[in-house]
């Protein structure tokens, strides 16, 4: 039986493993843009009503169609399940819901290819209506159901958020890209 070869950097010295670790920090920029956002919906707001876009599915939601390379499902499934554990959900029903969400924005970036604003936007509003559609019953199914009111606030907000979350994903996609010309993504 032949012996498996080791792995890469195994076989690197320590100045390459360096080397090769600062290059390819940016292939965790989409996972800290989404972990970033969701922090940021644990702001406190002054309002009366709880209008928090869902930030951190509109991140991976925008990251899954800008870079799929960058945003493949293990990496969102990561992402929601920090969102189970910041948000005190039982853990993994947005790490499941994210998951599906970048798979679907995957295959249908692969399906239809070159498409406009308003496609994405409406595409980007199907995939999350349906994520919040899940979230109760799975949330029931966990023994812990919540009410669908809150949802019903955050989806009209998270719509009105998504050409924010997508043009901030897209200027640093463009920063990402500027910095190092041979940069190879996606």
């Amino acid at each position: 039986m032949i012996a498996s070869p080791p792995p890469p950097a195994l076989l690197m010295t320590k100045a390459e493993r360096r080397r090769w670790l600062l290059a390819s920090w940016r292939y965790a920029v989409p996972a800290m843009t989404s972990i970033f956002l969701l922090m940021l919906m644990l702001a406190p707001l002054p309002l009366v009503v709880p209008v928090m876009p869902h930030l951190g599915l509109l991140a991976v939601l925008a990251w899954a169609m800008l870079q799929p390379g960058l945003m493949p499902p293990w990496v969102a499934f990561g992402v929601g399940a920090l969102a189970d554990l910041l948000f005190g959900q039982p853990l993994g029903v947005n790490a499941t819901l994210f998951a599906v969400a970048a798979s679907v924005m995957r295959l249908l970036d692969r399906r239809v290819g070159r498409h406009g604003h308003s496609f994405d936007w409406a595409v980007a509003t199907v995939v999350m209506l349906g994520v919040m559609a899940c979230t109760g019953p799975l949330m029931a199914l966990a023994g812990r159901p919540v009410p669908m009111a809150p949802m019903l606030w955050q989806a009209p907000a998270s719509l009105m958020a998504w050409p924010l979350v997508v043009r901030l994903a897209a200027a640093i996609q463009r920063r990402l890209v500027a910095s190092m010309p041979g940069w190879r993504h996606g």
